[in-house]
């Protein structure tokens, strides 16, 4: 461990990525202050590397909002200890280097299922009924009539999920109120886990052909990474519709916008892309029948403050020498630190 006259804790929060502080500064009040560094959701140039790493001196753990932390950044943050990630994905860490460097990293499953959950059916809802572009057409044009804008109804559609975690558990549980059947598949789950939690488990190609509505609800890793490509894509129902609100690199934006400009697919909604920020030249911006949320499932009240308690409370777990709640490299390099 660096030398360090008294640690703190860095909440990278910025305006457009806010972090609910008052649940961070209780969990923490009496291990360690609290300050604000407001870290850029995009990659580091080498200045502002050695900008950030001056900013971050003699922080003890880290609550990480946008950002990413790179090896070449942990190599400038000898004190740290812990980073507490906003939210259940990890994807801004790297993680095999925190275990190295024997940085622990937790983050919050679970916190942010009933906000991701509730989107989620928003989406579909907005898709089937068309109501942004109708809601769109009413106030640009002033027009009334509902010839252009019938849609389709979600009750006795057939909804597939692609992962069955606590979101697509809640998911489930919505779909069926409505009156939908729901297949899932989880490669993490065998077939009387699915059941349990009330999805028929098929397939992935299985899946991907009996669905009206695909939704995705899976990790990224290498196995999942462009899951939705040309060649799922065609394994789809034709007209059917894709829900993404879990991690943009599980969908090739390419080949999903080629299938709607070809009418393959009826229509598409995603909360998060590839690049994030995004590449504005992305070809699914200007593909039709696209919604397009700014990854705004988690933004809400009670989802902020749950996500800000349960990892501000991991986080002074870990200062005080406990064992974490919801580590994600559970082992860390002997030593290291």
């Amino acid at each position: 461990m660096a030398s360090s006259s008294r640690g703190w804790v860095a909440v990278t929060a910025t305006d457009d990525f806010p972090v609910a502080l008052a649940p961070v500064r209780a969990a923490l009040k009496g291990v360690a202050p609290v300050k604000v560094v407001p870290l850029p959701f995009s990659p580091l140039s080498r200045t502002q590397e050695e900008r950030f790493a001056r900013l971050f001196r003699g922080a003890w753990g880290m609550l990480l909002r946008p950002g990413y932390i790179t090896p070449s950044l942990l190599d400038r943050l000898p004190d740290l200890r812990v980073i507490g990630v906003h939210g259940a994905g990890v994807d801004q860490v790297d993680v095999a280097a925190c275990t190295e460097q024997g940085v622990l990293v937790t983050n919050t499953p679970g916190a942010n299922a009933d906000s991701v959950a509730e989107l989620t059916i928003g989406l579909m809802l907005s898709l089937i009924r068309r109501i942004p572009q109708s809601a769109g057409r009413v106030g640009a044009e002033r027009v009334w009539g509902e010839a252009r804008h019938t849609g389709s109804e979600l009750k006795g559609k057939t909804l597939g999920l692609v992962g069955l975690g606590q979101i697509g558990e809640r998911v489930t549980r919505i779909a069926h109120a409505f009156g939908m059947k729901v297949c899932a598949n989880d490669p993490g789950l065998s077939y009387k886990e699915i059941r349990s939690r009330g999805a028929r488990p098929l397939k992935l190609d299985t899946l991907l052909a009996a669905s009206d509505i695909v939704s995705l609800h899976a990790p990224h890793i290498p196995a999942t990474h462009h899951l939705i490509n040309r060649k799922a894509i065609s394994k789809m129902k034709k007209g059917a519709f894709l829900v993404n609100a879990a991690r943009g690199p599980l969908v090739d934006e390419k080949a999903l916008a080629r299938a709607l400009v070809s009418g393959r697919l009826g229509g598409a909604a995603l909360d998060v892309l590839e690049g994030e920020p995004p590449d504005p030249g992305s070809p699914i911006f200007d593909a039709p029948g696209i919604i397009l949320t700014p990854h705004m499932a988690g933004s809400t009240v009670e989802c902020l403050e749950a996500i800000a308690r349960t990892a501000g409370e991991d986080i002074a777990r870990v200062l005080q020498g406990k064992r974490a709640k919801f580590p994600v490299n559970k082992t860390l390099k002997k030593g290291a630190r």
